[in-house]
């Protein structure tokens, strides 16, 4: 995987790397995937998390789009929404009373872990090369959103 070179690398691996990977996935027998993490937030309103609900939903949006195109050509495109996470993230929150919302979370219920996560991905990826799991939620049993 290329090392990110400027600030706009992210840009140019949105524009550009879905016609790379769609190029590659032309000439392999093997299958290429696109599996974007989003998050719950994506598809459920969560009070003060407007702009990272927005965020999600973005990638959520533009994962279904990529789909249409890069489907075609053999390439599994998805998205994985996952809940609440045992991660930093409270800690870059700068509502005061967000970061405390999820630290309770966290505080409170069995919250999922990455190795959740990414065990999720790895049965994505797992599936039959004509099979392609679009999108999943996944979330901690007891959060209730």
């Amino acid at each position: 995987m290329r090392q990110p070179r400027s600030l706009f690398s992210p840009f140019h691996e949105t524009c550009h790397g879905p016609r790379e990977l769609s190029a590659q996935a032309s000439r392999a027998t093997s299958p290429h995937y696109l599996i974007n993490t989003s998050s719950i937030a994506a598809t459920r309103i969560l009070a003060k998390f407007s702009i990272y609900s927005g965020t999600k939903a973005y990638i959520s949006h533009l994962t279904r789009l990529l789909r249409v195109e890069l489907g075609p050509k053999m390439v599994r495109v998805a998205t994985i929404e996952p809940g609440m996470v045992d991660t930093e993230l409270p800690d870059h929150v700068t509502d005061p009373d967000a970061s405390k919302l999820m630290a309770d979370l966290i505080r409170d219920i069995d919250v999922l872990q990455s190795a959740d996560v990414a065990e999720t991905v790895a049965f994505m990826a797992a599936a039959p090369r004509h099979v392609n799991l679009t999108e999943i939620t996944i979330l901690p049993t007891a959060q209730a959103i």
